[in-house]
């Protein structure tokens, strides 16, 4: 009796032992599933996310793309106005003197002004026709007596009451320059003149 009794025992714990295990099983498969459809949902957020910051980041490429093709179009017209306006405002503020010699003070001068028959110190650049023309001369430190005819008749009547410390553009036609020579400009070309006067 005791031997059937210590087997049916046995086989209790064992059927026990084998639930007990069959339930951890089937937790461990739960969680498992669990965590794998936490994982998949986790995955699909992260690719929506990429997905909306890709459509954003088009999104902005194509508008600098816009606006710089923008920018691009606008800069040619922009130019165009800043130079006519320039231009526009160079006419207007040069003077026209005698023998048609024009000027125009781009620098007003805090210092003395020029007299006749005095010394002057300039620096200056020469250049063919116009302001964009081909240097043809240029000097950083030149001296003459003003009124002597130690120069051009142009600068004469062009450095006239301009005052020290000043820079002035200088328009010298022909006749009151070299004539027809050729200094290299080609034949009676206008001289345009970018005056320093450094001392008077």
């Amino acid at each position: 009796a005791r031997g059937d009794g210590f087997s049916d025992l046995k086989a209790a714990s064992k059927s026990a032992s084998g639930n007990v295990s069959s339930d951890d099983s089937d937790a461990e498969e739960n969680a498992l599933a669990r965590e794998k459809k936490r994982l998949k949902k986790l995955r699909q957020k992260e690719k929506k996310l990429a997905a909306k910051k890709g459509e954003k980041s088009t999104e902005m490429t194509q508008k600098a793309k816009q606006k710089k093709e923008q920018t691009q179009q606008e800069q040619p017209q922009l130019k165009e106005k800043n130079l006519e306006k320039k231009e526009a405002h160079d006419a207007k503020t040069f003077i026209t003197t005698q023998m048609e010699v024009q000027y125009c003070d781009i620098v007003v001068g805090k210092g003395p002004s020029t007299v006749d028959r005095k010394k002057v110190r300039v620096k200056y650049i020469l250049r063919a026709n116009n302001k964009k023309g081909k240097i043809l001369d240029s000097g950083a430190n030149f001296s003459f007596r003003l009124g002597k005819a130690e120069v051009i008749k142009g600068w004469e009547i062009g450095l006239a009451d301009m005052k020290q410390g000043g820079i002035r553009h200088i328009i010298v036609p022909p006749k009151a320059g070299y004539g027809q020579k050729d200094i290299g400009g080609g034949p009676g070309a206008t001289l345009f003149f970018e005056v320093t006067l450094l001392h008077c």
